[in-house]
């Protein structure tokens, strides 16, 4: 006992001295305090035995404490109330939660206890963000006359303090529906239990300073080595090391395009092409094998935890396409990665085909002006390289020439352009911003980032990256309608190929029907055939359209460029920056620049895409 009564001096020292403290106490808990904050987050562990969900859910908290309550003395739950006055008197009020399983007879899946009147709105917006993460649990409100607490335990608060609302106290009671009726753990809605309450719980915890503190929110963002452990950033490396072990672009894109382009031409347009590619240097078993030795379900911040499930999953899907790269799978394995196209999109893009080949042929065709050839184009590269390393000596990267790619393209932060590459100088600059301004500087910025999966690209990163690209190349006055056309087709042909149509049945209907050129068929059929049929080419025009509609919703374009992600990962990367993880873009690309920006305000007055052809 002497032992323990050293216990709670340290404790309130701690909190006077703002200093991190974890504390085992024996045979009875811990008591563990990441970072001092004005919050405890309690699990009393019942007689029945310690819940797994509950007690995960504990120590994923800022401040929590997980106790037996009584096992001899019941000296824990005396400390408590003394820790939130303690926290109080350095904050101006604390909040205390505490979490229980729920009766047998209560039908919510999650009840949140209160009595306290200024308690409600916390109740309200902790409700209100499980049900956004969760929108299949049932959560509701319980309005007590007394302070919440688990079925017959004493109070943990002071009711003096409760009183004088400097301590605030809320009771969160779950139902075991991750537990079978033989009381078996269901691991998959357990993970859903504690994942939707801990992302409440942290934004809920954020709201309480901003709302009932003397403190700034700013003030408890997480330093990196303060809040995440090493296993996080080991699991980090092992998942960007696999996906290094393979550049997916390159190997499903063919190396002999010029070649096959011009044996195309040879056979009159009737045989379809024959492509080469790359030999793949991997084992795709053995990466999944890698991938699944990861203990990911042993992370307990809810939100890292997704984001490398949700990475490791497509790393799989991409393992799968692999394995099947040149036959009818692929295509299949595609669809999981990259989607569909819907019935809306592939309306958008006919109805823009349509409206562009209406104009008289001589209005819609460019001008004759200069073409560069791929050394001027790398040299035109590497002057805004120059421009944005101004910003940060950091930012590094190369141009290469070379003559197995078809085009140009951006592999992890490199710019790569085929040695047969031309382009009209009005197009080369707006495609600097498309490679360099978007592609290079988002993997430049998500490189600053923790986690290497921000420079990598999150799954599905690529419809936002690209939508994005395409609004760089518009702001630039680089836009064309034969750069819109060559967008619509690509939508166009890849439900084509999505029918069963042939490689020359696809060629035909672009070059017939939409009046492309025989060279530019084929580059769109190519792109959309290779390694068995790849649907990623929708995601420039479905990506733009999205992006526009996020634009008019005056949201902040900046943002986009922290890294490779996608729109719904929004909510988690604010809540990164909020919490100090992840650190604000570091570059800004040229055409976020004034007078780019100018056309913005164009953007924002757009009833639809349509008002981008020129007419």
């Amino acid at each position: 006992m002497e032992f323990k009564d050293k216990i709670l001096p340290q404790l309130l020292r701690a909190i006077k001295d703002r200093t991190p403290i974890h504390k085992q106490v024996p045979n009875k808990g811990k008591i563990i305090f990441n970072k001092i904050v004005p919050y405890l987050f309690i699990y009393r562990v019942p007689d029945s035995g310690k819940d797994r969900m509950l007690s995960e859910l504990t120590k994923s908290e800022l401040a929590s404490a997980v106790f037996l309550p009584y096992n001899g003395d019941d000296s824990v739950s005396l400390w408590i109330p003394k820790l939130a006055t303690a926290l109080a008197e350095e904050f101006g009020t604390c909040l205390l939660i505490e979490v229980w399983s729920a009766p047998e007879d209560q039908d919510a899946d999650i009840a949140i206890h209160l009595s306290q009147k200024n308690a409600l709105v916390l109740a309200e917006y902790l409700k209100k963000n499980i049900e956004t993460e969760a929108p299949e649990f049932l959560v509701e409100l319980k309005r007590e006359t007394k302070l919440p607490r688990p079925p017959r335990l004493p109070l943990l608060v002071d009711t003096d303090d409760t009183k004088k609302n400097i301590v605030i106290s809320l009771g969160i009671s779950v139902r075991k529906r991750y537990e079978n009726i033989e009381g078996a753990h269901l691991p998959l809605l357990a993970r859903a239990f504690r994942e939707s309450l801990a992302k409440g719980l942290s934004r809920l915890f954020f709201e309480f300073v901003r709302l009932y503190t003397t403190a700034r929110a700013a003030q408890f963002k997480m330093k990196g080595q303060e809040r995440l452990n090493a296993e996080i950033y080991e699991i980090d490396r092992a998942l960007a090391k696999e996906s290094q072990k393979f550049d997916f672009l390159l190997l499903v894109t063919p190396t002999n395009s010029h070649e096959a382009w011009l044996q195309f031409k040879k056979d009159k347009y009737r045989k379809a092409p024959v492509f080469h590619y790359r030999p793949i240097p991997i084992d795709p078993d053995i990466v999944k094998r890698n991938l699944y030795n990861l203990r990911i379900e042993d992370i307990y911040d809810p939100t890292i935890a997704y984001l490398f499930r949700d990475k490791r999953r497509e790393l799989d899907d991409m393992m799968t396409m692999l394995a099947s790269r040149g036959t009818s799978d692929f295509k299949y394995g595609s669809l999981m990665v990259f989607g569909n196209v819907d019935e809306q999109l592939y309306g958008l893009a006919k109805a823009m085909l349509t409206a562009i080949d209406s104009i008289t042929r001589s209005e819609r065709e460019e001008s004759e002006e200069e073409y560069l050839d791929a050394k001027a184009f790398a040299r035109l590269a590497e002057e805004e390289i120059s421009f944005l390393q101004q910003q940060s000596p950091t930012f590094k990267t190369s141009v290469r020439v070379r003559d197995d790619i078809a085009g140009v393209m951006v592999n992890h932060g490199v710019l790569n352009i085929s040695k047969q590459y031309r382009i009209s100088k009005r197009r080369a600059i707006a495609l600097i911003q498309h490679e360099v301004g978007t592609h290079i500087i988002t993997y430049f910025n998500g490189k600053e980032q923790p986690f290497s999966l921000f420079r990598l690209g999150v799954p599905g990163y690529e419809q936002l990256q690209e939508g994005l690209a395409v609004l760089a190349e518009y702001l630039v006055d680089g836009l064309t309608n034969q750069r819109l056309r060559i967008l619509a087709g690509r939508v166009i042909a890849v439900q084509h190929m999505l029918l069963g149509h042939s490689f020359v049945e696809t060629f035909d209907m672009l070059h017939e029907e939409y009046h492309f050129s025989t060279s530019t068929s084929f580059t769109i059929a190519m792109r959309v055939y290779r390694s068995g049929g790849l649907t990623k080419d929708t995601a420039y025009l479905q990506g733009f359209k999205e992006l526009i509609q996020y634009i008019q919703e005056g949201k902040d374009l900046n943002l986009l460029t922290i890294g490779k992600i996608r729109e719904d990962y929004l909510p988690i990367v604010h809540d990164l920056i909020q919490r100090g993880v992840l650190r604000p873009p570091r570059i800004k690309p040229r055409y976020l620049h004034e007078p780019y920006t100018d056309k913005l305000k164009d953007v924002d007055q757009f009833a639809s895409i349509f008002k981008m052809i020129n007419y």
